[in-house]
């Protein structure tokens, strides 16, 4: 049985949230080069941490679903990994006729 989490926890986590998604709003008009996509991830991670924490009530869970996000959080890296492995090798190889 999970534990009850007062209101007062659930209105300070969704008004962190609408903060948290005006300032991604924000953000999106000001032109910061290649730190934008760097703080847009950083912000929809801690948007996404406080979901699971709070409102799927992932921080009273035991321990199999802490095993369960810490494997999501880990094939998440890996994909990403994978993905900017990718797209930074691409121009090593030359092309034919160039």
């Amino acid at each position: 049985m999970t534990p009850a989490v007062s209101r007062r926890t659930y209105l300070f986590t969704w008004l962190t949230l609408l903060g948290l998604t005006l300032l991604t709003t924000l953000l999106g008009f000001i032109n910061m080069g290649p730190f934008s996509i760097v703080i847009a991830v950083a912000l929809a991670a801690i948007k996404a941490a406080l979901i699971a924490g709070f409102f799927m009530h992932a921080l009273f869970e035991g321990k199999l679903v802490r095993v369960a996000i810490a494997a999501g959080v880990i094939w998440f890296l890996i994909f990403v990994s994978l993905t900017l492995g990718d797209y930074i090798t691409r121009g090593w190889l030359p092309f034919p006729g160039k």
